[in-house]
C-alpha cells in the first residue's frame, strides 16, 4: 500500500475536487461503496461452524462487530462539531475524507492478514482441493503419528486395551463362569468397536452371534431405522456398534486406540439373577475423508454400559450375553443430526451441523463424566 502524505491537501484543491464530482465532470471513482440493493444480492459464502471454544468463540463475536457506514460517520462528526465558518468546514470534510481512506485501507489489510494466516474460517466454496489439500492447509496429523499431543498417544493400541481383571467368585456365580463372561465382554468390545467390517457399514455379523439369540433378532431387524424415539433416543440399533457411515470415511494409520476397564458385579433382571459385567471403554478413531488428508480428525467414541449374562433360553445351559448400552454420549467429533446410527464424523471444512451442541464443552478423554446419550454435547480436542 503507497504511504499517504504527511500533510492534508489544500481545502482549496480539496474543494476544486468535490465540486467536480457533484457537477460530474470526475473520472470514475476507484472505490464505490455498494448501494442495499447490491449487497443483498451478493451471494452468502458460507464458512464451518466446527464446534469452538468459549475464548475462540468470544473472538469470533468480536470480529463479527459492523463497522459504521462511511457515510453515518460523516453525519456524526459535522453534528457534533457545528462550525459556521465555510474555510474550517471544507477543512474538516477533507480530513474526514482522509479518515476514512485509511480506515478503509487498514480494514482491507486486516482482513488479508487473518486470511492469510489461517485466522478466519475457509470458505466451503473455496475452490477444488488439490491432492487432498485444501489450499494453504496441510493435514492436522501425521498418518505415522496420528495421536501426537492427545492422551490416547499413551493407550494401547486395539485388543491389547481390552484386558479383563483377575477372575473371582460373585455371590454363588464361580471364577470360571466370571473368567467366560469377561472373555466374552471382551468379544462382544472387539466385535462392536474394532472389527473392519462394522468400521465400514456392513453387517456387524461378528457381533449379533454372541449375543442371545432373543436380543440377536431384535438388534438386526433394528439395524435399517431412523429418527429417535419418544425419549430422545436412537431408533437405529446401529448405534450399539462403530460403524462409519459407507463410503465417507477411511482410518488415518490403521490403528486404534483403546483405553478403559471392566468389572463384574450381581444383578436381577427381568426375574432372572444374572451376573453382570460392567464396561467403560474409550476407542480413539484418526479419521478422514477418502483421499482427503487436509480433513483428518479424531473420533472418540465411548462405550459405556452392561453386558448381563444369565441361562436366558436354556435353564440347563452355557450363560448367554445380554447387552445394555449405558447413558453414554455418542461420539466426539461426530454430527448430531443425521439420526441412522451411523458415524457421520464433522469434517473440517463440511456443512454445519443442523443441531447445535448444548452444555459446557466436555474433554473426550475423560471417563468421569455422566451425559445422557440423547444430548448432543460438545467436545474439546477432536
Amino acid at each position: 500500500m503507497p504511504n499517504l502524505p504527511d500533510v492534508p491537501p489544500d481545502p482549496d484543491e480539496m474543494d476544486r475536487h468535490l465540486r467536480e464530482i457533484t457537477s460530474g465532470q470526475a473520472g470514475e471513482a476507484t472505490f464505490r461503496e455498494p448501494s442495499a440493493a447490491e449487497r443483498t444480492r451478493r451471494p452468502v459464502r458460507a464458512v464451518s461452524t466446527g464446534r469452538m471454544s468459549w475464548r475462540k468463540a468470544r473472538k469470533a463475536a468480536k470480529l463479527r462487530k459492523p463497522v459504521q457506514e462511511p457515510g453515518r460517520t460523516r453525519a456524526k462528526v459535522r453534528q457534533a462539531r457545528p462550525h459556521t465558518a465555510t474555510r474550517g468546514k471544507r477543512r474538516r470534510r477533507a480530513r474526514v475524507l482522509l479518515t476514512l481512506s485509511v480506515v478503509l485501507a487498514m480494514l482491507a489489510g486486516v482482513g488479508y492478514g487473518l486470511s492469510r494466516f489461517g485466522l478466519l474460517p475457509p470458505s466451503r466454496n473455496q475452490g477444488p482441493v488439490s491432492n487432498g489439500l485444501a489450499p494453504g492447509l496441510g493435514p492436522a496429523f501425521t498418518a505415522a503419528d496420528p495421536f501426537a499431543g492427545t492422551p490416547a498417544e499413551h493407550f494401547p493400541s486395539g485388543a491389547s486395551g481390552i484386558v479383563p481383571p483377575a477372575a473371582r467368585p460373585v455371590g454363588n456365580i464361580s471364577a470360571a463362569q466370571v473368567s467366560a463372561a469377561y472373555a466374552t465382554t471382551k468379544k462382544l468390545l472387539v466385535a462392536a468397536n474394532l472389527n473392519p467390517q462394522t468400521l465400514s457399514g456392513g453387517v456387524p455379523d461378528s457381533f449379533a452371534r454372541l449375543l442371545a439369540p432373543q436380543l440377536r433378532s431384535y438388534f438386526i431387524s433394528g439395524l435399517g431405522k431412523l429418527g429417535i424415539d419418544n425419549h430422545g433416543y436412537g431408533r437405529s440399533t446401529r448405534g450399539w456398534v462403530a460403524s462409519f457411515a459407507p463410503g465417507t470415511t477411511e482410518l488415518v494409520g490403521g490403528i486404534i486406540k483403546v483405553s478403559g476397564a471392566m468389572a463384574p458385579t450381581t444383578a436381577v433382571d427381568s426375574g432372572h439373577h444374572v451376573l453382570r459385567i460392567e464396561f467403560n471403554y474409550l476407542f480413539v478413531y484418526p479419521v478422514q475423508r477418502p483421499r482427503q488428508p487436509s480433513t483428518r480428525m479424531r473420533i472418540v467414541m465411548r462405550q459405556q454400559g452392561n453386558v448381563d449374562f444369565a441361562q436366558w433360553n436354556d435353564p440347563g445351559g452355557p450363560l448367554q450375553a445380554w447387552w445394555l448400552p449405558g447413558s453414554s454420549s455418542g461420539p466426539a467429533g461426530a454430527r448430531c443430526d443425521v439420526q441412522d446410527g451411523f458415524i457421520h464424523p464433522e469434517f473440517p471444512g463440511g456443512p454445519p451441523d443442523h443441531v447445535l451442541p448444548s452444555g459446557i464443552p466436555i474433554d473426550p478423554y475423560s471417563q468421569s463424566y455422566s451425559p445422557s446419550r440423547a444430548d448432543c454435547v460438545a467436545v474439546t480436542r477432536t
